[in-house]
């Protein structure tokens, strides 16, 4: 087998792929109270639902709030738009994509209406960062659907089009600005670039390669500098950014990794990124140059079982990660002087393959 189909096989398993419960739906009319809970989601890929987590923002801490089925079939991403209120989770399987609300007051969830269709294998989806867009990136059929988001009731309407994109697909990341938007993918190991509208259509400026089979890819806070996991080649590349026109120039040495390096998150400074390593169950941290934005390893932790996101709390104090062959979320405290993790208490219980979380405000 080729490294490629070796490397696209493990994607199956670990890449994050895509982002309904019964219930009544309750129209969340106002922004969660400064004394609600924080809540965190996970989406559980193989048993077909959401858990719902209470944060402790003292400890960071997680209790068990809520499991929902999440009316598909395996559930990979949870995606929030920026007020809180709605939760969205893509069905990769089913193809299609399920709405929540979130009590602004219990940080219950339920279902809203019907999940929506979507093109073949919805891998990803994000929200833009106006909140207004909800972008669903379709690995099976190559293509970006976009919906826009009503405000009142979460509800999504399909765009008109689909923009076409190069072979399968995995994330899209935003531009701080807004302006530019930056896909992976997977099977041509390249990277496309587009102009975001106002409207919220993607225009396609160009492609370059990356890695062998990019599987993340994180902007930095200033938007200077773009950074991509490549699974099947174990590196980082660094990318400048043309602030104009959202052009890429890779940059070198590129960044060794442990094996099947699957996502990059950054902290909101962006003085360090954490890698997760799903074929080597670890995370490697890397410390940032601010001026050349060069990646230096300071780091490196054990994990759970295959884990494959990784997200850190507004403060900065705390990262969780989703360790899908685990079936649990591991929670680690965060030295701010050099990113480095150390796990905190023991892993927490989560459904079955969690392959997501997400911090809601």
């Amino acid at each position: 087998m080729s490294a490629r189909k070796n490397a696209h096989s493990v994607l199956i398993l670990v890449v994050p792929m895509l982002l309904v419960a019964c219930g009544s739906y309750t129209n969340p009319t106002s922004m969660p109270p400064a004394s609600a809970p924080r809540l965190m989601l996970v989406a559980n890929s193989i048993s077909n639902s959401i858990s719902s987590y209470t944060v402790d923002i003292q400890t960071g801490q997680l209790t068990p709030k809520q499991t929902v089925p999440t009316g598909g079939t395996n559930p990979r991403v949870v995606a929030v738009e920026p007020s809180g209120r709605f939760a969205y989770v893509g069905n990769s399987n089913s193809h299609n994509i399920s709405v929540f609300a979130i009590d602004a007051n219990t940080r219950h969830l339920s279902a809203v209406g019907s999940p929506v269709s979507v093109g073949g294998g919805p891998g990803f989806i994000v929200v833009s960062p106006m909140g207004n867009v909800l972008y669903a990136v379709n690995s099976q059929s190559n293509g970006i659907t976009g919906f826009s988001i009503n405000p009142t009731n979460g509800a999504l309407t399909p765009l008109s089009g689909t923009v076409p994109t190069d072979d399968a697909p995995v994330l899209l990341s935003f531009h701080p600005s807004g302006q530019f938007a930056y896909l992976t993918n997977f099977n041509s190991s390249d990277l496309t670039v587009y102009r975001v509208e106002s409207s919220g259509a993607l225009g396609l400026l160009g492609a370059i390669p990356t890695g062998l089979s990019p599987s993340a890819i994180s902007i930095h806070p200033s938007g200077r500098f773009a950074y991509v996991a490549s699974l099947a080649s174990n590196e980082i590349t660094t990318f400048s950014i043309d602030q104009a026109s959202g052009a890429l120039t890779p940059l070198e040495p590129r960044a060794t990794t442990e094996d099947g390096p699957n996502s990059i998150t950054m902290d909101s400074q962006g003085r360090f990124a954490y890698v997760t390593n799903a074929i080597a169950s670890s995370i490697s941290v890397f410390a940032i140059d601010a001026s050349t934005g060069a990646l230096t390893l300071s780091s490196t932790v054990s994990a759970g079982t295959i884990p494959v996101f990784l997200t850190l709390d507004a403060s900065g104090h705390f990262a969780y990660v989703a360790n899908e062959g685990s079936d649990d979320v591991t929670l680690f405290a965060v030295d701010s002087n050099t990113g480095a993790l150390t796990p905190v208490g023991p892993p927490v219980k989560a459904g079955s393959g969690p392959a997501w979380l997400t911090l809601v405000k």
